[in-house]
């Protein structure tokens, strides 16, 4: 079942058109025509055909949920994502992202950017909370919501399954292991982070085969979980590149 995304902003909808993704239609304000970046999206949405309306800015302001859509608005077809087994079994190192509860989706699209950049090959959060890619998701994700699987479902079958394929699965837990940057990242892997309110529970605990733990001057409690994230796996691309 294909879901349809709202992507917003110049570079956003830029990017969408020179991939290999499906875009329905675009909506460009009378007042940005004469833009480069513009003028660029109109040529290239010509060559694949698709529709440019041209609408009074007021339009743009009407229908944008970022609150940035810098003129232009373009509606994208998501694929369905895969399962998490097909996943596992399609990948011969798989790169996967469990985060416990997301409350905010700023935290969930800053994850799906720094997922894009690191290679992720999903985002696993459960369906409570932020679980879906919305406009301000999208947004927050400069693209990567396009090109990584957000796969909504309970983490306890995702582990599960992982476990089956036997696949490390790590979690990542203030004052839990040792610091991440001494731990071996290397090849597959499943990191589990704790919500922006809530840390990992005992259940979910106990499908981890070992903890890693970020470092911090003792009066921090915790980290934002997007940057908590962030650090982890591009840590890991470190290692994997070295």
């Amino acid at each position: 079942m294909k879901q349809t995304i709202t992507l917003e902003g110049r570079n956003m909808v830029h990017d969408a058109l020179i991939s290999q993704n499906t875009i329905q239609s675009i909506l460009i304000s009378n007042a940005v025509l004469d833009d480069p970046r513009i003028r660029e999206i109109e040529s290239l949405a010509a060559k694949k055909g698709i529709t440019c309306d041209k609408v009074r800015p007021e339009q743009i302001e009407h229908l944008t949920e970022s609150g940035n859509a810098q003129g232009v608005i373009a509606y994208m077809d998501l694929q369905s994502p895969p399962s998490v087994e097909e996943i596992l079994k399609s990948k011969p190192n798989p790169f996967l992202l469990l985060i416990n509860k997301l409350d905010y989706e700023q935290n969930l699209g800053a994850i799906l950017r720094s997922a894009w950049a690191t290679g992720v090959d999903a985002v696993i959060v459960p369906n409570t909370g932020v679980h879906e890619i919305t406009p301000v998701v999208a947004k927050i994700s400069q693209g990567g919501a396009a090109y990584v699987p957000l796969i909504s479902q309970s983490l306890f079958l995702a582990l599960t399954t992982i476990k089956k394929y036997a696949v490390p699965i790590v979690g990542v837990e203030v004052g839990l292991g040792g610091d991440y940057t001494k731990q071996n990242l290397k090849g597959p892997i499943a990191l589990v982070f704790g919500g922006e309110a809530v840390s990992l529970s005992e259940p979910l605990k106990k499908y981890c085969n070992i903890f890693i733990n970020i470092p911090m001057v003792k009066d921090v409690a915790s980290l934002n979980v997007s940057v908590a994230v962030a650090l982890v796996i591009f840590e890991k691309t470190r290692q994997d590149r070295t």
